[in-house]
């Protein structure tokens, strides 16, 4: 049984010279050279391994003392299938701070120096803490170095540093284990460090073996995510159990016994083969006691040979228990391995069969327990030498043994808890597990054994912030002489893992100084020509140059240092071709050349120049022109200006536009009140072509008030009172095509920045804007003005002027058009610019407004013609002709010059009427009529009365005028209210009869139109409020009220007071703003100012009617009283005081009323009315009341 036992041990001992001939191999790789890495490339003592799985070295062989930088570096063959493991058996003791850095690295770039995802391991080994003589680690990346550095022998002048002792070597063991199966070698080793790993671990000091792709049981199942790797047939065994790292090679170190006890028992063979198949078996092993020195019976404790059952499972169903043969057996190696059935029964021996060939059985062993239930064995062997001979029966036999003795009970370890979570969720953690002891008893030995385990962990990698390699030498100095500069760099190790770049500059420069360089001379730049020496008829002018230098033995300038040349060469103009000095609008112009141009500073509330050019007549006489204010600017439109700008560089840059509206509203109020120069116009248009730009921006959408304050700002601009300014801008400074560039645009980024926008109408006092967006699927015909146009101008509320685009204009729009495009229709109607445009001539004319038309994006072409109807704005001229703002145009000679711009190439002109004309288009354009004026016709347009209004007003003046004469002739006879009145009447008609002719005369001239509207509108509601004043007079004479001077005023305060009342009261709250248009001096229609007319006029007339019904009722009363006394019977003569009273009644004839105390008496005497009628009695010569009186007039009593 021995020799059979012996067969394992042989194949361990052959494993382990496998293993040592390995361990051989790889303490030769220090001298292996391969590729460089890192810094070893320029180290003379660097090693590179790679191609190896297994190996050691030995601190002292691959770092050597008289090499100041080494490194020894591992290359993993393949980082997504091998991992690398390390052992490292420390030095007993450490003499300074560890020199040897060990880290990972997943390449290293050569050109810059820098290592890419380096980890450091310093913190895992520890390789100066003696309290735990071994360390591990595991490494996944592509290289694994250690590098060791002395200080070199020059850097301290104190004492040198020796060599490193003995105490300072350590040893390293690496391995390289496949990520996926690996092999039963391998493994064996592997499960050996992790449970040396484990045992040695603590909090201060955790495993670096974080999993293994080994099933080790007594280290940790391997890695969860790829799940128990199912060991093959060769790997190790414990109990029938994969992985048992017991039953694995030993460590190298302990297999060449360098580290290992001097004496002891040796570690056990492995289990020996089972004896039966099935129905339990028994497996023995042994091992092999080494004595120790100086120590009685060799220092081991324990037996030399073990057993434990095995293949405990049941037998087949007929129950034979497959024993081995009971064929004759000698002593060699398988008789450990026969036992006899009766083995199987738990040691009960045999019945003897007495076989003569037998010997004797020896005496039964000692018990194999010194206490509790044991064992007792005996042999015996055949030694029948004949071969017809054969001994039957068992060979051994076993039986049990009982001792009183009660066996001590040893401490028992349960089994390990699960592995803690990570203690960082990334980079290196740690994590653990305890284990609990059962306590011993009856004297047993303690559990022997960690109860705590650490290791690291690193569960996802931390970002690793770069850092500077060391800086690069000083560069040579960048000057041979004088002052120079030098520079070093250095590079930027990392970032990794989305880490922090590096802070701090890259590079550094310095200056350097060598030598003073010469310096030649050099000439200064020229300085300015001198003045003339002359003003006219040829003279010299002179400038010169310094030379700066020469320095430091330099060569002086060469060249001269002045020069002259020729000026003022045109001749000397005579007396009379210089303008004199002249004081114009409080400026005084200096005597200037015919054919220059003076310039002055523009007022203080504006800031630039004033220009006036001196020209010469046709007889050759210089004469100033008018200044020209282009180049002044208000203060308050630079100031506009300068703010846009600024919105301009944010929108630029990116910024939001905060403030945008208010600037725009800013500028509606400033335009209002009207431009003061040229210079205003030009820079309103730049304040608004800027305002287009930062609308262009994304980060700025235009609202709803910013269109309508930018269309109101245009309209402001083509105010007639700035028509001069236009005029001198036209002259001087861009045309009107700065304007139609501007509106075009305007309508392109309305159109498609503003937000949910569709259609959109703008109606001012110059122009009418209207805005449709439209998809190019379904489009329709667009009409100007739209079905349902509701304008509140009174120009625009009956539209004369009409357009219509084609739906055909849609589909050529875009390349590639799409059910997601969009069109944006613009047109524009200018009131007024066609007057600016000065494109009246002796003969032309512009006869009718201007509009234009923009599509985005516009069409490549028009398949349908662009219908325009004008109405002419002049009669009496001919040949219209459709024309089109086109500046790309260049006119034949037969065009007329004076058009510039304007070209009637692509329009057809189609008569309408004489009032109308159309214009059939294929371009999207500006649109206008120029017309022919007949012989007859004015240049100008002259706004003069018409033969109608002339005559009316005169003739109802002079009728008037001729009724004021007569009443005045005969005041004396007929002095009495109602003549004051009608004379008053009569004033406030012929009044606003010659305002009305005075007010179609002065259209132009904004502040006279305003002055005659608003005393037109007072002179009006003063005739409206006379004829009121009569129709109360009338009322308090049919009444009888007496006369007093308190009625008589506040007759005056009704015609007068009150139509004054009302027009200072609107000119108040609205400025003076709407008194007086463009066509006529009267209240405008818009802004409701003309119901400051109409509702003081409505309230006299529903007074007026008022009145007249009290008084025609006052009157039929007293109509019914004289009826009543026509049917009184006679009473016989009056008595003389009541003849008296009545005669006293030709008072209320004549001035309209009884005196009070006659009312009174009237009233008092018995059957009288209490009130007689107004009127006045006459009495005859003879005495008889009524004779004389008027028939049905009261006072009277006729029948």
């Amino acid at each position: 049984m021995r020799g059979q036992a012996a067969a394992p041990g042989a194949l361990w001992i052959l494993g382990a010279l496998l293993l040592l001939l390995l361990l051989l191999l790889g303490c030769q790789t220090r001298a292996a050279t391969g590729a460089d890495v890192g810094p070893g490339a320029t180290e003379p003592c660097a090693t590179l391994v790679q191609g190896k799985f297994f190996g050691y070295f030995s601190a002292a062989a691959v770092f050597p003392a008289n090499a100041s930088r080494c490194s020894w570096t591992l290359r993993n063959p393949d980082p997504r299938r091998y991992t690398l493991y390390m052992k490292v058996a420390k030095a007993p003791a450490c003499s300074g701070p560890a020199r040897v850095h060990t880290y990972q690295f997943d390449s290293f770039l050569e050109s810059t120096r820098t290592y890419l995802g380096m980890e450091s391991f310093d913190e895992v080994l520890r390789l100066c803490d003696p309290s735990a003589p071994l360390a591990f680690l595991q490494a996944s990346k592509q290289f694994l170095q250690m590098q060791h550095q002395w200080p070199p022998r020059d850097a301290d002048p104190g004492p040198q540093a020796g060599p490193p002792s003995l105490s300072d070597d350590f040893s390293v063991e690496y391995l390289v284990v496949g990520n996926r199966n690996p092999s039963r070698a391998a493994c064996q080793m592997l499960c050996r460090w992790l449970d040396a790993c484990l045992a040695g671990s603590r909090s201060s000091h955790p495993c670096g073996i974080m999993q293994t792709p080994c099933a080790c049981l007594g280290g940790d199942a391997g890695d969860p995510a790829s799940g128990s790797l199912v060991p093959r047939g060769d790997v190790c065994l414990r109990d029938g159990v994969a992985g048992g790292p017991e039953n694995c090679l030993t460590s190298l170190t302990q297999d060449r016994g360098g580290d290992g006890a001097a004496g002891g028992w040796k570690l056990w063979s492995l289990w020996g083969e089972c004896t039966r198949d099935c129905g339990g078996g028994l497996q023995t092993r042994t091992r092999t006691c080494l004595p120790a020195p100086g120590v009685e019976g060799g220092g081991c404790e324990g037996v030399l040979e073990e057993g434990r059952l095995c293949n405990r499972k049941a037998c087949g169903p007929a129950g034979r228990t497959n024993s081995r043969s009971q064929s004759l057996r000698s002593t060699d190696a398988r008789r450990r391995e026969e036992l006899g059935d009766e083995l199987q029964q738990f040691g009960f021996p045999a019945p003897q069969t007495g076989d003569p060939a037998a010997e004797e059985w020896s005496p039964w062993s000692v018990c194999s327990s010194t206490c509790g239930e044991g064992w007792q064995t005996r042999t015996r062997f055949c030694v029948s030498s004949s071969y017809s001979t054969q001994c039957s029966g068992p060979l051994r036999e076993q039986r049990l043994c009982n001792n009183s003795a009660v066996c001590p009970v040893h401490g028992a370890w349960d089994e390990w808890s699960p592995w803690s979570l990570c203690s960082s969720t990334c980079g290196r953690g740690f994590r653990d597990r305890t284990r609990t002891c059962r306590p011993p008893q009856f004297g047993g030995n303690p559990c022997e054994g960690p109860e705590k385990q650490t290791k690291f962990c690193n569960i996802a990698l931390c970002p690793v912030d770069g850092n500077w390699n060391e800086w690069s030498s000083w560069s040579t100095c960048s000057a041979s002489c004088s002052q120079g500069r030098q520079q070093r760099t250095r590079e930027c190790n990392g970032p990794s893992y989305g880490g922090a770049e590096c802070q701090g500059h890259w590079v550094e420069t310095r200056d350097c100084f060598l030598q003073q360089c010469p310096v030649d001379g050099k000439w200064q730049a020229w300085a300015s020509w001198g003045g003339c020496s002359v003003t006219c008829g040829g003279g010299t002018q002179r400038r010169e140059r310094a030379c700066l230098g020469p320095f430091f033995g330099g060569v002086a300038c060469q060249g001269p240092q002045d020069e002259y040349r020729q000026c003022s060469a045109q001749r000397c103009p005579e007396p009379h071709e210089i303008c004199d000095e002249d004081s114009f609008g409080a400026v005084v112009w200096k005597e200037t050349p015919a054919g220059e141009v003076a310039a002055v500073r523009c007022p203080r509330n504006a800031t630039g120049l004033i220009l006036r050019r001196c020209e010469l007549d046709e007889e050759g006489i210089a004469h100033w022109e008018p200044p020209t204010y282009i180049r002044c600017v208000s203060i308050d439109y630079r100031n506009i200006q300068m703010m846009t700008r600024e919105h301009l560089a944010k929108a630029q840059r990116g910024l939001p536009g905060e403030g945008v509206s208010e600037v725009i509203q800013t500028l509606v109020e400033i335009s209002q009140d009207g431009a003061s120069y040229s210079g205003d116009l030009l820079s309103t248009i730049d304040v608004l072509r800027n305002m287009t730009e930062i609308f262009r921006r994304a980060y700025y959408s235009p609202t709803p008030g910013d269109a309508q304050n930018f269309v109101q700002i245009i309209s402001n601009l083509l105010a007639e009172e700035n028509r001069d300014k236009w005029e001198e801008a036209q002259l001087m400074g861009p045309n009107a095509k700065e304007l139609f560039r501007l509106v075009e645009d305007f309508v392109d980024v309305i159109g498609f920045r503003m937000k949910d926008l569709r259609d959109a109408y703008q109606v001012t006092d110059n122009l009418v804007l209207s805005i449709h967006k439209l998809p190019a699927s379904g489009a329709t015909d667009i009409s100007f003005p739209m079905k349902g146009w509701r304008a509140t101008g009174d120009w625009a509320k009956v539209p004369e002027d009409r357009v219509t685009v084609s739906k055909s204009v849609f589909s050529t729009g875009l390349a590639e058009a799409d059910d997601s495009s969009v069109f944006v229709v613009g047109t524009v109607l200018y009131r007024n610019l066609g007057s600016f445009l000065a494109l009246q001539r002796n003969t032309t004319v512009l006869n009718s407004k201007v509009i234009s038309v923009t599509v985005k994006p516009p069409p490549r072409s028009l398949l349908t013609p662009l219908e325009i109807e004008f109405a002419h704005m002049y009669n009496g001229t001919t040949n219209q002709t459709c024309i089109l703002w086109d500046e790309t145009d260049v006119p034949s000679s037969p065009a007329p010059p004076q058009l510039g711009p304007w070209s009637w190439r692509g329009c057809r002109t189609v008569p309408l009427d004489a009032l109308r004309t159309r214009c059939l288009c294929d371009r999207l354009s500006t649109f206008a009529i120029l017309a022919q004026l007949s012989a007859d016709a004015s240049m100008e347009k002259v706004a003069v009365p018409s033969v109608t209004l002339i005559v009316g007003c005169g003739v109802s003046s002079l009728t008037l005028l001729l009724l004021i004469i007569i009443y005045v002739s005969v005041w004396r006879y007929i002095r009495s209210e109602r003549s004051v009145i009608l004379i008053n009447f009569c004033l406030s008609i012929i009044s606003s009869n010659a305002l009305i002719l005075i007010g179609q005369t002065q259209t132009r001239n904004k502040v006279v139109c305003t002055l005659v509207a608003a005393f037109l509108h007072f002179f009006f509601l003063s005739s409206f409020c006379w004829v009121l004043t009569e129709a109360w007079q009338s009322y308090m004479a049919v009444t009888g009220r007496l006369r007093n001077r308190l009625i008589r005023k506040r007759f005056l305060c009704l015609g007068w007071g009150l139509p004054a009342l009302v027009v200072a009261i609107s000119v108040g709250f609205t400025k003076a703003r709407g008194y007086s248009t463009m066509h006529y001096c009267w209240l405008s229609l818009e802004g409701g100012l003309l119901y400051a007319f109409v509702g003081p006029a409505a309230a006299v007339v529903l007074g007026f009617a008022v009145e007249l019904l009290r008084g025609a009722a006052a009157a039929g009363a007293d109509l019914d009283v004289g009826r009543a006394r026509c049917h009184r019977p006679p009473v016989g003569p009056l008595p003389d005081p009541l003849r008296r009273l009545r005669l006293a009644g030709g008072l209320r004839h004549r001035h309209g009323a009884l005196h009070p105390a006659q009312r009174g008496g009237l009233a008092r005497a018995p059957g009288r009315p209490q009130r007689e009628g107004s009127g006045r009695s006459r009495v005859g010569r003879g005495g008889r009341p009524g004779a004389d009186a008027p028939a049905g007039l009261p006072g009277t009593v006729l029948c």
